[in-house]
């Protein structure tokens, strides 16, 4: 079988030479649309590392001196901070609502603004860059987020309710990447100045974690507020609620909205907007990655289906040219199937050449230029294959091979399912 389908392929050289030169330059542009697209797509569906299901976040405000119903009298640090935690825990009494937390920060899960910091294990001179998010003890923090806590670690409300002091929260990737284990056992981050030199305790961890919904999980330090300023805050001023298990987001936006801006006010501060998370999230992609991804994605698939158009037409009528070669072979007493098995054979192989030389022209080009390697700037530290160049590589040559030759395999079967069916007679008067 493959002897003969070898010896058809080179005795139709030039024709096959031109399918062949066509399905390199269609491995070529699918390796370019397919990875941006692939590698995206896997970044969005990986799990944020805490439930944003049933999340939603309320912005506070302050009012203006010349606001009707201001206090004078309430304006200092002291009274403002006092009105934003009965804001929340007003908040936290509603019917539905499960938990609620104060972020009093521009940096949390899902935030336009972020934060990094330099960080080094106790012992070793290696510095690791991280996120990191600020959050104030005692607030029900991490529970009320859906953090999971790490291997060793205490659970996430104990860690929200931590003695005071300073300390860390690391997510278990950093963890891993500076102690070499994922287990938390009371490792400690050390600093040196001049001749001093400091000593901070790693309290917990918790479970890997995307700081924005289309990156890769990074490394994040939890930083706790032990003095927060708040008067230097009050344009980041919010507070995330989570709602019971089985309460309707959509209904828990529509009643809360009206009954926030009547009733959460305290001092000079009030609630001024309510969003699900998953808003919160869908805004950010689209203001950084979305409109890219969105016209990436477009492309690949106006480009699939054109590529499926062309090839199975090529191949299509390819194929019937055939009609009385295949009605000779039949009256030589070759079965449908064979002829079939033949003829889909011999697209196999140019597709399998075809992929392989344009694979390995891409190659040369990824060589010098790298791979795609998503939407994140921040260096992701647990393993994946988008990082790994020759798995990288391989996973998406892989596709752009399986997509061609399915396409291919289309434009020859069914025209090939036709011409075998006719009988050797009619084959015969043809010729």
């Amino acid at each position: 079988m493959w002897k003969l389908i070898i010896k058809n392929l080179w005795s139709r050289r030039r024709r096959n030479g031109w399918l062949l030169a066509e399905l390199i330059l269609v491995a070529i542009l699918s390796w370019a649309i397919f990875d941006p697209v692939m590698v995206v797509t896997y970044e969005r569906h990986l799990p944020l590392g805490y439930d944003a299901d049933r999340l939603c976040m309320v912005s506070v405000a302050m009012l203006p001196p010349e606001a009707p119903g201001y206090e004078p009298q309430a304006a200092d640090s002291a009274s403002l901070m006092q009105a934003y935690l009965n804001l929340v825990d007003r908040a936290r009494q509603y019917p539905g609502v499960e938990q609620a937390a104060p972020v009093l920060s521009f940096v949390y899960p899902g935030a336009m603004g972020s934060g990094t910091s330099d960080f080094v294990a106790e012992g070793d001179s290696v510095v690791h860059s991280a996120l990191y998010i600020e959050f104030l003890p005692h607030t029900h923090f991490f529970e009320t987020y859906g953090f999971q806590s790490g291997e060793g670690s205490m659970s996430a409300a104990r860690l929200s309710d931590l003695d005071n002091g300073y300390y860390y929260i690391m997510t278990e990737d950093l963890l891993e990447e500076m102690f070499h284990t994922h287990t938390y056992r009371n490792q400690r981050y050390w600093e040196v100045n001049g001749t001093d030199t400091f000593y901070t305790a790693v309290k917990g961890t918790v479970k890997a974690c995307k700081y924005l919904s289309d990156w890769r999980p990074v490394p994040i330090v939890f930083m706790p507020q032990q003095h927060p300023d708040i008067r230097s805050s009050l344009d980041n001023l919010r507070m995330v609620i989570r709602l019971k298990e089985g309460v309707s987001t959509e209904r828990f936006l529509h009643d809360f909205r009206p009954w926030m801006l009547r009733q959460l006010r305290a001092g000079n501060l009030y609630a001024r907007g309510l969003q699900s998370y998953d808003e919160i999230n869908a805004a950010r992609e689209f203001s950084d990655s979305t409109a890219l991804y969105r016209r990436n994605l477009s492309i690949a698939l106006f480009f699939l289906i054109n590529l499926c158009l062309g090839v199975i037409g090529t191949f299509w009528m390819q194929t019937r040219t055939r009609r009385e070669e295949v009605g000779v072979m039949l009256s030589y007493g070759a079965t449908p199937h064979r002829i079939r098995l033949m003829l889909l054979g011999e697209g196999t192989v140019l597709t399998t050449l075809a992929t392989f030389i344009g694979c390995f022209i891409y190659l040369q080009y990824a060589f010098s230029e790298g791979l795609n390697k998503g939407n994140s700037w921040m260096p992701a530290v647990i393993p994946s294959w988008v990082d790994d160049f020759g798995l990288h590589f391989f996973l998406i040559s892989l596709a752009v091979y399986v997509v061609l030759l399915l396409v291919v395999w289309a434009g020859i079967y069914i025209p090939a399912r036709r011409i075998s069916a006719i009988s050797p007679t009619e084959a015969l008067r043809d010729e």
